[in-house]
């Protein structure tokens, strides 16, 4: 099993309440790529990719985008994001199959920047296959036991 932690340790304590979050998702068939989406916390454009499906989502609070992930297809890319200075950051916790099924987790940094960011090139550490599912789950605690959302609701496409 392929476990990847990227980013530096942050506080542990989860800083929303869950019933306070919501969280809104785009898919995108990349092979109708260039395409773009201005929601959240940056202007994402998306590639072309025949057979590729991106995928953003941001988690707001009452409202106010805090968190962002965002999965590229043309360059099996991961983006993480935080927006929130409170000690706290997302987890994004994502699995796969490859014969056996693969499974790792990503977080933004969680500095005193106004927004932090998480550049994950998955292709090139996790191996995905082309056209290869590739589920996510968000998580407001770095223990995995805080979950904004379930599994099977986000998936992308290599």
């Amino acid at each position: 099993m392929a476990v990847a932690f990227t980013g530096i340790s942050v506080p542990t304590a989860s800083a929303y309440d869950n019933s306070d979050l919501s969280v809104r998702s785009w898919e995108y068939n990349t092979s109708d790529c260039p395409c773009s989406n201005n929601s959240g916390l940056d202007y994402t454009s998306f590639k072309e990719d025949a057979g590729g499906e991106a995928l953003k989502l941001v988690v707001e609070k009452n409202g106010v985008a805090v968190a962002q992930v965002e999965f590229h297809p043309s360059d099996e890319v991961l983006y993480v994001y935080d927006g929130k200075n409170d000690g706290d950051t997302i987890y994004v916790r994502a699995h796969w199959w490859e014969g056996l099924k693969k499974e790792a987790t990503y977080w933004a940094p969680g500095t005193s920047k106004e927004i932090d960011m998480n550049r994950v090139e998955m292709g090139e550490d996790d191996d995905l296959d082309e056209g290869e599912s590739v589920y996510f789950r968000l998580y407001d605690d770095k223990a995995l036991t805080d979950p904004i959302t379930d599994w099977y609701d986000y998936v992308a496409h290599a």
